[in-house]
């Protein structure tokens, strides 16, 4: 991968922040859903900030999954893994031939739903600039 100058955003609710590359486009709407779109808009990746009632376990996060992706084809079975001082879900789908990463982040009481998806199908190189704006993305819990 080619080195790509990052620069960090932080929506309106401070729920997270996340670095993306400096030519992606970066959408908040008015419920705090952020879109980071790639500059030929073949790939979008949307965050969106909830907070839970309670503590968030693998048992909520899958329940989770499976409600957010409903109408999606499954590619593999979702995977837990901690995340930080939580839990992260992650899972392949497909729907109307896109291919779409979903992703359920967790701390405490706060969760972040990210979903990524291609026009058609995702490249690798795509899926791996993803994947490292993901890698340094902080959920703020407190």
């Amino acid at each position: 991968m080619s080195k790509t100058e990052m620069i960090k955003y932080v929506p309106v609710t401070e729920r997270y922040h996340i670095f993306h590359p400096k030519d992606y486009l970066v959408n908040e709407d008015d419920d705090g859903i952020v879109t980071i779109t790639s500059p030929n808009g073949e790939t979008n990746m949307t965050l969106s900030g909830y907070e839970s009632n309670g503590e968030v376990d693998s048992k909520v996060l899958t329940e989770f999954m499976t409600d957010i992706t409903k109408g999606y084809e499954k590619r593999n079975e979702p995977k837990i893994e901690s995340f930080k001082n939580g839990l992260k879900i992650s899972g392949e789908y497909s729907k109307d031939g896109n291919d779409w990463l979903w992703k359920i982040y967790s701390e405490n009481k706060a969760i972040v739903i990210v979903s990524i998806n291609g026009d058609g199908k995702l490249t690798e190189e795509e899926i791996k600039l993803n994947e490292f704006m993901l890698k340094n993305f902080e959920l703020y819990s407190d």
